[in-house]
């Protein structure tokens, strides 16, 4: 009987593990594990209330061909922009974020045209980063898994990387720690 693979987590690392070890020469079982209802993580797509399609996540992905074109610029702001607003007693509201958001996309990108559509969130404390001392907690970590023989491997955003394009190649890299050889898929 062949071996199983339990992947823990049906967000972009976890599918791009799954995908990997399903393409080895001689792939395992492998069994995806998700505790939400959907997959994909921080990936999704929501429909704003007119109607336009945002896609949302670590990175903003945009779809393919002419929807694709015309679709899509994400502005994250924050730090100490935000925390000199608050501290000042500013209303934080949808307006005032969208309207700083058109201001930075037109000063660093040249692009004066409003946008056909909008969609407003506020996610404090959200900007992807990693705290001081987590490549030391995270090699800590690897070699415990190393010294106790634990078959589990590490993939995702929360270790290495929080684009979309390093947590696909962290999903690779879990799967070929799994196999234990490199393979084309």
């Amino acid at each position: 009987m062949g071996r199983t693979v339990v992947v823990l987590g049906g967000g972009i690392s976890g599918l791009a593990a799954s995908y990997h070890l399903s393409r080895a020469p001689c792939p395992p079982k492998v069994v995806l594990v998700e505790g939400s209802e959907r997959l994909g993580g921080w990936i999704r797509s929501v429909r704003g209330p007119n109607g336009a399609i945002f896609e949302l996540g670590p990175r903003g992905i945009r779809p393919a061909g002419a929807l694709g074109a015309r679709t899509l610029l994400l502005v994250m702001l924050g730090g100490s922009w935000l925390q000199t607003l608050e501290a000042s007693g500013c209303v934080l509201s949808q307006e005032l974020f969208q309207q700083r958001a058109q201001e930075a996309a037109a000063t660093q990108l040249g692009l004066k045209e409003l946008p056909s559509h909008c969609l407003v969130h506020l996610h404090k404390n959200s900007i992807p980063q990693y705290t001081l001392g987590h490549w030391q907690k995270l090699e800590a970590a690897r070699q415990f898994l190393a010294a106790h023989r634990l078959p589990l491997t590490l993939a995702g955003a929360s270790y290495e990387g929080v684009a979309v394009n390093d947590c696909i190649e962290s999903g690779r890299q879990a799967a070929v720690s799994v196999l234990g050889t490199e393979h084309n898929s």
